[in-house]
C-alpha cells in the first residue's frame, strides 16, 4: 500500500475518551458511546490496509461497462490494492483531502492530516467509533452493514497551530452482494450507481427552510407573566407541515440558485407573517412581519466545477422585544460541486424551530440536513438544558 496509509494497531490499546474530547463532541452534537454505554472502539483486523489518497497505487478493475469512463471521470471506482483488496474508492473528494473505499465487509477512510502531532476521532452517524492515535491518517470501520448509507465525519483534536485544520465529512454508501452475486460484480454496480447520481443540471438550487411543525404554539410565559406584548390565553401561528420542501409554509426561507455555466449565485431570502390568535375563540388578533435584514445568500468563491457558499437565516418575533434574545438564528458556509458532492464546511444553528436544508437539481431533490425542534426555549438561548447550537460542521453527502 501507499506510503502515507497506516495498520491501525487498536488490538493492543484501547483508547479513553478525555473530558477535553467529549466536551469539543458535544458542541458536534455527537453521542461519545454505544447503546449500551461503552466507548465505541471498533478494532482494525489484523494485517488491515486502509487505502490511501493515492489512487496511482491501486489496480483498476471498474471494468468495461457502458459507464465506465464516465465512473472514473466523477471520482468512482473498482480498485484493488497491493495486499489483494478490492473496494468501491470514491476520489472524488481528493482534492479537499480525504477519500473512501466501500467493500461489502469493511468501510475505509484516508485523510491528509494538518499536523504529525494531530489526533482525530471518527465519527459515523452521531455517534463516536474510535480516538485515533497521534499521526494517523486511515481508519477502518469493520462494524457498517452492507447496503447500509453512513455519513462519516473526520473531527481534529485542536492541539497546536491549527490553522489548517479542518473536519472532514462524508457520505459512504457499502456494496451489498445480491442473491448469488459476486461482491466485484456488487461492487462495480454500486461504483455505476453512485456515479450515475451526478447528473449536471443547468441549474441547481440550495433551500434552507425553517418552520414550526405545530399548527399553533403557545404564547411565552414566566409564571403567568407574558414575555411577549401577547401572553396567556394567546397563541402563535405555525406551518403545520413537517420535512415536505413542497409545502409553501415557512418562518424563514433562503435559496441560492447556482447556475453551473457561470458559476453565478443567486440569492432570494425571505421572512414569513407572525400571526396571533385568541386561544379561546380561535380568532385572528394581530399579524406582522419581522425585518429580514440579517438574512443573507452570497457566493464567497468558485472554481472549476464548485461554488462556494455563505448562507444566514434570522428572524425575531416581532411581538416581542429587542433585548429578548428569541431570533430563529443560524449560519453556515458549504460547498457544492456539480458533480453531485456537497459539504458543509462550517456551520451552526439554534435548535428551534425545525431546521431543513435540500438540493432542488434537474427536478430531483435532495435532503441534506433534518433537524427537528428541541423546545420553544431554545429561542431565548443555548443556556437551556438541550438547547446547545447545533453544530453543521462536516455533514456532506451526494445529490441527485
Amino acid at each position: 500500500m501507499g506510503a502515507s496509509a497506516r495498520k491501525l494497531g487498536f488490538d493492543k490499546t484501547v483508547y479513553r475518551y478525555t473530558v477535553a474530547s467529549v466536551a469539543s463532541l458535544a458542541l458536534l452534537g455527537v453521542t461519545a458511546t454505544t447503546a449500551s454505554g461503552t466507548p465505541a472502539v471498533k478494532p482494525a483486523a489484523e494485517g488491515a490496509t486502509a487505502f490511501d489518497l493515492n489512487s496511482a497505487t491501486y489496480r483498476d478493475v471498474t471494468g468495461a461497462a457502458p459507464r465506465a469512463t464516465e465512473m472514473k471521470a466523477e471520482g468512482f471506482s473498482v480498485r484493488t490494492s497491493p495486499s489483494g483488496q478490492t473496494a468501491v474508492v470514491d476520489s472524488s473528494m481528493a482534492p479537499e483531502g480525504v477519500i473512501s473505499a466501500a467493500n461489502p465487509r469493511f468501510v475505509d477512510l484516508a485523510w491528509k492530516t494538518y499536523s504529525n502531532e494531530a489526533r482525530y476521532t471518527v465519527v459515523r452517524d452521531d455517534t463516536v467509533l474510535a480516538e485515533l492515535p497521534a499521526g494517523s491518517t486511515s481508519f477502518r470501520d469493520t462494524t457498517a452493514g452492507p447496503g447500509g448509507t453512513y455519513q462519516y465525519r473526520i473531527v481534529p483534536q485542536l492541539i497546536g497551530d491549527t490553522t489548517q485544520a479542518r473536519t472532514f465529512g462524508l457520505q459512504v454508501t457499502v456494496p451489498a452482494p445480491g442473491r448469488g452475486q459476486s461482491d466485484l460484480t456488487a461492487m462495480r454496480a454500486s461504483a455505476a450507481a453512485r456515479a450515475k447520481t451526478a447528473t449536471l443540471a443547468a441549474t441547481t438550487t440550495l433551500t434552507w427552510q425553517t418552520f414550526i411543525a405545530e399548527n399553533r404554539l403557545d404564547a411565552p410565559t414566566i409564571g403567568g407573566k407574558a414575555l411577549c406584548t401577547y401572553g396567556k390565553g394567546y397563541t402563535f401561528g405555525g406551518d403545520n407541515h413537517g420535512f415536505d420542501w413542497r409545502s409553501s409554509r415557512y418562518r424563514t426561507i433562503a435559496n441560492a440558485v447556482i447556475t453551473w455555466s457561470s458559476r453565478k449565485v443567486e440569492g432570494h431570502t425571505s421572512v414569513s407573517t407572525t400571526h396571533v390568535y385568541n386561544k379561546k375563540t380561535g380568532k385572528l388578533v394581530a399579524k406582522r412581519t419581522a425585518p429580514g435584514n440579517q438574512m443573507q445568500v452570497r457566493r464567497l468563491g468558485s472554481g472549476p466545477g464548485y461554488v462556494e457558499i455563505r448562507m444566514v437565516t434570522h428572524a425575531t418575533n416581532p411581538f416581542c422585544p429587542k433585548g429578548l434574545p428569541n431570533a430563529i438564528d443560524g449560519g453556515l458556509q458549504i460547498k457544492v460541486r456539480s458533480n453531485g458532492n456537497w459539504e458543509i464546511r462550517s456551520g451552526t444553528h439554534r435548535r428551534m424551530p425545525s431546521h431543513h436544508l435540500y438540493i432542488y437539481n434537474g427536478g430531483k431533490v435532495t435532503d441534506l440536513y433534518k433537524a427537528k425542534a428541541a423546545s420553544p426555549w431554545c429561542l431565548t438561548g443555548s443556556w437551556v438544558v438541550g438547547c446547545q447550537l447545533a453544530n453543521l460542521t462536516g455533514y456532506s453527502g451526494r445529490y441527485k
